[in-house]
């Protein structure tokens, strides 16, 4: 606590979570520091509207601060009818009271079908003082719906207010619409039309980071453009999340700049948030690069670590591990092998595919790339002939380049037109498929007539997946030339593709009334993109040579939300040929496989062990090259090696240890409110606040329409989304679940529109003006006096408090209602009440019991009485604070252990590389010199982050409200 005394002022103090006021402003304090004998720094973070949320240093020489002293507060009378302005004003209070612990509040109550094993991650992120942690549950089980319940508990607890997510530019506008919809975040979309609409509104030296309090950006924007990640180098976030987190993880010995940017937004948040089905790459090493950037005190050595040194870091569990809890959520696989005969000529060109003797690509028989080119022309061709085609053609341009620069060397010249004549006579074997497509295309065509797709208005939908775009080419124009379709009934998605033309192509797809009935996707799309909200039909065209990529396919359809069982159909052409049928044994086993893996183990990943798909791709293609069995390449079961003990060390779900098990009921509950019936809040507020006409059509049933909008909710909009119709008329708000639930999947049908209803809850903008504007109808340092004749002996006044312990961040730790009890005259108080009986008792919460009888009562005798009231509300809160201590006593020790175990095998970890370097001016001293500065760094940073837990002593209180019974009432 610091004091200050200048030539005007006598001792001032300032404690840590004390509330002051300057320029008109209400701030709580952080801490204090002296810049001279008379001057004190004040540093502080917003309360009041305005500032809410920004951190500011004031000098006591230059400002008036003036701290807020409950002892000082005025009671006044409420004429109002069933003391409706006390009642709202007390209602707001409450729902500006954050909750302090990890039940859930609010996630639970969104506009969606919640199940308990999705509000597991926000229950074990809110154990820790800091929300981090990685949400790995596997594809298709709503990690967006898990990461929005956390960020609303951390929202309604006052710890979300500047928040950024990064994710892939396919799935921006998607992240974006689910959060507003079922939670009402606003995420401001930073893609390139967003970014270029900001540009035009704000100055170009201004950060957009500062202007938008909520955005939704690209990583690969923040990665191209170098100015994003200096911007964010100025911020600071309460919440960043990570979306498909394995993109940053560090891979190898070099850091990406994907891994560089995490590590910075790590630095500049409070609470950090990664999901991804697929955490790792089979290395222990990826996986701790992702724990350390939740926690930098986690792993000491990233190549040996165990579950201990991550635990309580994430959750990760698959389909397999909740289907007893969410029963028809997921909806059961139907799968379809559509085994295809080979047509007499792919034979031939299978054949020779076989045969083929390419001596200028081969090198003398070496791999080049990750394949032979062999293979590579056999891969293509079994997408299509056209891919085969224009491999062909690309490697006969190289070759011709070649042949031209050899042209005087025999010896080089004569394999390049060896493989020239090859690759010549195999593409003529080839020509007559690329027209008519082979028994693949005959096949698919009928398929697509057997579930009745065609270019009808009532079509169903499909998605058709293939790694070639040839072949995604081919199929458009099959489909447009011999099928019927015309050119908007079909959509085309790959890669190269800007983010703009990405989301439009999804959006349309997943819109009813679209006139898309065939989606042609590369495997650009088979990751994090919803593509099951008007389909359930998939078609692989050709099979990828990995399971990991099979499985993101059909997560596309086979998801959390899908309402019909997933038809998932596999095309693969069968040579009659028994010498040809080898590599189509081994693509059936990879069906195979991945249907096993995926009810079996849960991560299909674990098969094979490698943990990345083009590592898979590489090991199929060399067994094929190998001639290796189907059996030996892809096993039946998981070899147990280090890796695969290590991993299933780590991820295993131990109730008793980690808590994470789907069988734990996570414990819920709704706060405290006088006023439960959100619509009845607002009409009462709008009403009071004298705004009642800017609404119509109140409905209990239903909602209210927004038909004017006053001048500061106006301001307030700006810096919403423009995606959000903020149209006068569009404005519709309902606390109905299945309305807005209803109402988004009517938004489906129109590719351009959002929810029509909006949940209106305590974390809609539209609410939070509403309790703003409430809080305002007292003045600051003013409490409403009420009489009651229920709940109180005669005579007693009660005078009740909101009591807030925060720690030295200025982050509540503990909120307290309560009230300090005087019986008659006496001058001392006689009890602590609990607010909730109280209020229940005296009618506070029913106001059909609760009468004015607008009598004028005198309020200083009872004023005089609070620096009596505050003594005891002080001491009731150094009570409650001492608890708190005893109840997280258990984590300061294991945290305290976990730290000294982790600077221990630092400690070991240095003295190794120390004793291996010999001169101290080497490459590898002055590593390890920077390593141990950074080690010094983190351990001063960790004790200063244990340091701003403490609760500081001096807590906030605030008179809510007086009760008393007179005498004679």
């Amino acid at each position: 606590m610091a004091r200050l005394k200048t030539k005007k002022q006598a001792y001032v103090t300032y404690a840590p979570g004390s509330r002051v006021e300057i320029r008109d402003e209400e701030w709580i304090v952080r801490k204090c520091d002296w810049v001279s004998d008379e001057c004190l720094a004040v540093h502080v973070t917003g309360v009041s509207e305005l500032v809410r949320g920004k951190d500011a240093i004031y000098l006591s020489d230059l400002d008036k601060i003036v701290e807020l002293r409950p002892e000082q507060t005025k009671l006044v009378h409420d004429p109002t009818p069933r003391y409706r302005r006390s009642r709202l004003y007390l209602e707001a209070l409450l729902r500006k009271s954050p909750p302090t612990d990890n039940v859930i509040a609010v996630g639970h109550r969104a506009a969606l079908d919640v199940t308990n094993y999705q509000m597991v991650p926000a229950h074990k992120a809110l154990e820790r003082p800091r929300a981090r942690i990685l949400m790995a549950d596997g594809v298709g089980m709503g990690k967006t719906v898990e990461a929005g319940i956390l960020l609303s508990e951390l929202i309604r607890r006052g710890r979300g207010e500047r928040i950024l997510v990064v994710a892939l530019k396919s799935i921006l506008a998607q992240f974006q619409e689910e959060l507003w919809a079922r939670f009402t975040i606003p995420l401001v979309r930073l893609d390139s039309v967003g970014l270029q609409r900001i540009q035009r509104r704000i100055p170009a030296s201004m950060n957009p980071f500062h202007h938008f309090n909520r955005c939704i950006i690209s990583i690969d924007t923040l990665k191209k453009d170098t100015k994003y990640a200096r911007y964010l180098e100025e911020c600071r976030w309460d919440v960043v999340l990570v979306d498909e987190c394995q993109n940053v993880a560090e891979r190898g010995s070099s850091t990406s700049q994907r891994a560089k940017l995490a590590k910075l937004l790590a630095n500049t948040a409070d609470s950090l948030i990664f999901t991804s089905a697929t955490p790792h790459d089979g290395k222990p090493e990826s996986f701790a690069s992702l724990m350390n950037l939740l926690d930098p005190t986690a792993i000491a050595d990233p190549s040996d670590y165990g579950r201990e040194d991550v635990r309580g870091l994430f959750v990760r569990r698959f389909k397999k591990d909740v289907a007893a809890e969410v029963g028809q959520a997921f909806r059961q696989r139907q799968i379809h092998g559509e085994k295809i005969t080979a047509e007499p000529q792919e034979e031939v060109v299978l054949g020779r595919l076989e045969a083929l003797d390419l001596r200028a690509t081969s090198r003398g028989g070496t791999r080049s790339g990750s394949m032979l080119f062999t293979t590579t022309l056999k891969k293509a061709f079994l997408s299509s002939p056209r891919a085969l085609h224009e491999t062909i053609a690309e490697r006969q341009k190289k070759l011709a380049k070649m042949a031209d620069e050899a042209k005087d060397r025999p010896d080089v010249l004569a394999p390049i037109e060896h493989d020239m004549s090859e690759l010549a006579a195999l593409s003529a074997e080839n020509d007559p498929l690329v027209k008519s497509g082979g028994a693949k295309l005959k096949k698919f065509t009928a398929l697509l007539k057997a579930h009745e797709i065609s270019n009808k208005r009532t079509s169903p939908r499909v998605v058709v997946f293939s790694e070639r775009i040839a072949t995604l080419a081919s199929l458009a124009d099959h489909l447009l030339g011999n099928c019927g379709f015309k050119p908007v009934q079909i959509a085309t998605f790959n890669g190269s593709m800007d983010d703009r033309q990405q989301t439009e192509i999804i959006r349309d797809f997943g819109t009813e009334d679209s006139k898309v009935k065939v989606l042609l996707c590369s495997d650009a799309a088979a990751e994090g993109i919803n593509l099951h909200f008007c389909c359930f039909r998939l078609f692989h065209y050709d099979i990828p040579w990995s399971l990991i990529t099979l499985q993101q396919r059909n997560g596309r359809i086979d998801r959390y939300g899908q309402t019909e069982d997933p038809q998932i159909h596999y095309l693969l052409t069968i040579p009659e040929t028994k010498s040809l049928q080898g590599d189509a044994r081994i693509l059936e086993r990879l069906i195979e496989k991945e249907e096993y893996a995926q009810k079996n183990l849960g991560d299909v990943a674990d098969l094979l062990q490698l943990h990345d798909a083009s590592k898979e791709e590489e090991t199929i293609a060399k067994g094929i090259e190998e001639k290796a069995s189907p059996e030996d390449l892809i096993p039946d079961t998981p070899a147990r090696d280090d890796s695969y003990d290590f991993l299933v060390e780590l991820f295993a779900n131990d109730d008793e240890e980690s808590g994470i098990s789907t069988s734990q009921e996570v414990p819920t509950k709704d706060p405290f409110h006088l006023i439960d019936d959100d619509l009845i809040f607002a009409r009462g507020s709008l009403e009071e606040i004298g705004e009642s006409s800017c609404i119509q059509g109140i409905s209990d049933m239903q909602g209210f329409e927004l038909i004017e909008t006053p001048p500061d909710l106006t301001r307030r909009y700006a810096y919403l989304p423009v995606e959000l119709d903020r149209k006068i008329e569009a404005a519709r708000f309902t606390t109905d679940r299945d309305l807005v639930k209803e109402a988004l999947a009517q938004s489906r049908k129109d590719a351009n529109s959002w929810p029509k209803w909006q949940l209106f809850w305590e974390l809609h903008p539209f609410s939070e003006w509403l309790t703003d504007r409430v809080l305002a109808s007292f003045e600051r340092h003013e409490a409403p006096l009420i009489l009651v004749k229920n709940g109180l002996e005669p005579g007693e006044k009660v005078i009740v408090f909101q009591g807030q312990l925060a720690n030295r961040r200025s982050r509540p730790v503990l909120v307290a209602w309560f009230g300090v009890s005087f019986l008659g005259a006496s001058t001392e108080p006689h009890s602590i009440r609990d607010f909730e009986n109280l209020a229940r008792l005296s009618g506070l919460s029913d106001k059909k019991s609760l009468a004015n009888p607008d009598k004028a009562i005198d309020g200083a005798p009872i004023e005089a009485l609070l620096p009596q009231a505050v003594k005891r509300a002080k001491s009731h809160m150094s009570d409650l604070r001492t608890s708190r201590g005893q109840d997280i006593l258990p984590w300061l020790k294991a945290e305290q252990r976990r730290r000294d175990r982790w600077k221990k095998k630092m400690f070991a970890i240095f003295a190794n590389r120390e004793s291996k370097v010999s001169n101290t001016t080497s490459t590898a001293a002055k590593k390890l010199a920077e390593d141990r500065r950074n080690f010094d760094r983190e351990i001063d940073k960790h004790e200063d982050y244990l340091e701003q837990l403490r609760t500081a002593d001096n807590p906030y209180l605030r008179v809510a409200c007086v009760l008393y019974r007179g005498e004679d009432f």
